[in-house]
């Protein structure tokens, strides 16, 4: 079995190696967010639905391992319970893609939300900040453009290591989207593009799918976005139910 939490230790470790002491105190490692008493490599190895978040950064002082948000004693027992609206927006996410056969929405979502928590404490699922210096609470379009461009290869040999085939993208600037397909992705050409202003709204959802890997890559904006609940939903759980009825990926 695949050890991935110990091979992103190892790229860490390389990752970390450039930088000097301030930095490497502000270095988020990530990868497969630990659920107590569970063997999460091997549910990843063989989740049909490997979802990978990327998000911004850390937005504190000092960096922390991220896998640990739902199991250390300082606040796992709060993010378990969804008592923030941070992680009940990406659990409901989660959910939503986990559990969608074509027909999931916001409200079926919200009227399962027991489910949404379960799903939430007991299926692998990656969450990586793609900028691994922490920051403060808002991080620019630049700073996320500056850190992408120099941690390119880093955080490719990172999505390498889970291979994830759902990535959902946390930046309202796109920064993190236009990475992930003009960058790791480059030179690939999606099989399958769906981009459209949502009906009678005023956001665009987005979704490439790459069938030569079976990976899925969805727009989103970032949970810390001011906006209504199920325009965060929706943007991302629109394109996918898009992506499952129009293009009917046969292994996703």
């Amino acid at each position: 079995m695949i050890k991935y939490n110990d091979l992103l230790d190892t790229l860490f470790e390389c990752w970390n190696d450039g930088l000097d002491d301030v930095s490497n105190m502000k270095f988020c490692k990530d990868g497969i967010m630990l659920h107590t008493g569970k063997d999460v490599d091997a549910l990843w190895e063989t989740a049909s639905r490997r979802i990978m978040f990327l998000l911004k950064d850390c937005p504190d002082e000092w960096g922390y391992d991220t896998r640990t948000m739902l199991s250390n004693e300082k606040n796992g027992e709060a993010n378990r319970n969804l008592k923030n609206n941070f992680t009940r927006k990406l659990a409901k996410i989660l959910y939503g893609i986990y559990e969608n056969k074509g027909e999931i929405n916001d409200k079926y979502v919200n009227d399962h939300i027991d489910k949404v928590k379960e799903t939430w404490n007991t299926i692998p699922f990656a969450f990586i900040e793609t900028k691994k210096l922490a920051g403060d609470k808002d991080v620019s379009s630049s700073e996320m453009a500056y850190a992408l461009k120099r941690d390119s290869l880093f955080l490719a040999k990172e999505i390498d290591i889970l291979r994830p085939n759902i990535i959902v993208c946390f930046d309202g600037e796109n920064n993190i989207f236009n990475y992930v397909t003009q960058e790791y992705f480059k030179g690939v050409e999606p099989s399958f593009k769906k981009e459209y202003k949502y009906p009678n709204a005023k956001f665009y959802c987005c979704i490439y799918y790459y069938e030569q890997s079976n990976t899925a890559v969805i727009n989103s904006f970032h949970p810390s976005y001011v906006e209504e609940d199920w325009i965060f939903q929706e943007r991302v759980l629109s394109p996918f139910r898009g992506l499952l009825n129009d293009y009917k990926p046969k292994n996703l």
